[in-house]
């Protein structure tokens, strides 16, 4: 039986090319079709009672997917992430690619704990790996810039390490997408974060939240974005599907591999993840959704 893939209805449909025009949610294939990279992109895994996390691990490697970019919230609390971590042999070869969410540096995403310490367990485990190789390119925070194959920039941000994303990081991302648009091997930028960026018109359980320097820092950096024309932005912490676009840039939160589902209505509050084909001239990106028999079976393959 295969997971369910949600075919968006006519006027929700998006098409992304080169950022320029809107995304096209299509159905694909269980595997990636020659002259196609593919790559799986979805947050928040923690309290996954009906083991969806392991189920879209084995799909991301059974769709020949080259990485899965995760956006946060692996476990409960900072000290589970080593149950996250027993789960990574499912995906290989499959890279790994993470994003920081409030769980990894809070307890019960809430409560402050020592967040250096944290932060730098959490780099232990996930980052410089054979699976996932890449270090953060700045002290105390989870960030980082990766070209992959299909000519993919993939740009990790954390917003979660501190209300907003401090003077460092908007920075360090201006350079980051300027080297980006000036390499001729760089068609697709894809940034993701945890929290959704203040202003999105879809939720303010977001960095609206976070206070108004935060909201200013999340202003910034979409300034940067626009300015160099990011292809996709990608964000979880709402535990729901949602696409729309933020200052013309398809945007996407994808919150939905395991964590309690927020109540947004059948359309909204499923488990699922995304997949991103980059094919010659666009991206094209499927909502799978998880039709919940893995909860009965430890998340076997589905055929």
């Amino acid at each position: 039986m295969r997971p369910l893939e949600l075919v968006l209805p006519a006027a929700l449909l998006l098409s992304v090319a080169c950022g320029a025009t809107p995304p096209h949610a299509v159905t694909g294939a269980p595997a990636s079709t020659p002259g196609t990279v593919r790559y799986i992109i979805g947050g928040d895994s923690r309290d996954d009672s009906a083991h969806v996390l392991p189920w879209a691990f084995r799909e991301a490697k059974a769709r020949g997917a080259t990485a899965f970019f995760f956006l946060g919230d692996m476990e409960l609390t900072p000290a589970l992430d080593e149950h996250f971590r027993s789960a990574l042999p499912l995906l290989g070869p499959v890279a790994f690619y993470p994003t920081l969410g409030n769980h990894e540096v809070r307890i019960f995403g809430e409560v402050s704990v020592a967040h250096n310490e944290a932060e730098a367990a959490f780099r232990r485990r996930f980052l410089d790996t054979p699976g996932t190789p890449v270090h953060s390119s700045i002290p105390n925070k989870v960030v980082y810039g990766v070209t992959l194959a299909g000519g993919v920039h993939l740009v990790a941000l954390d917003n979660v390490s501190q209300n907003g994303f401090g003077a460092d990081q908007l920075a360090w991302l201006d350079a980051d997408l300027d080297h980006a648009r000036h390499d001729p091997a760089v068609r697709y930028i894809i940034v993701g974060m945890h929290k959704p960026l203040a202003h999105n018109g879809v939720t303010t359980h977001s960095m609206d939240g976070d206070g108004a320097a935060a909201v200013a820092e999340s202003d910034a950096a979409l300034a940067l974005l626009v300015k160099y024309k990011v292809s996709m932005i990608v964000a979880s912490h709402l535990h729901s599907f949602t696409e729309f676009k933020t200052a013309g840039i398809p945007s996407y939160i994808t919150g939905g591999l395991g964590a309690p589902l927020d109540h947004g209505g059948p359309e909204h509050s499923f488990h699922h993840f995304l997949q991103v084909d980059v094919g010659s001239d666009d991206l094209h990106v499927t909502v799978v959704r998880f039709d919940g028999a893995a909860s009965q079976g430890n998340g076997e393959d589905k055929d």
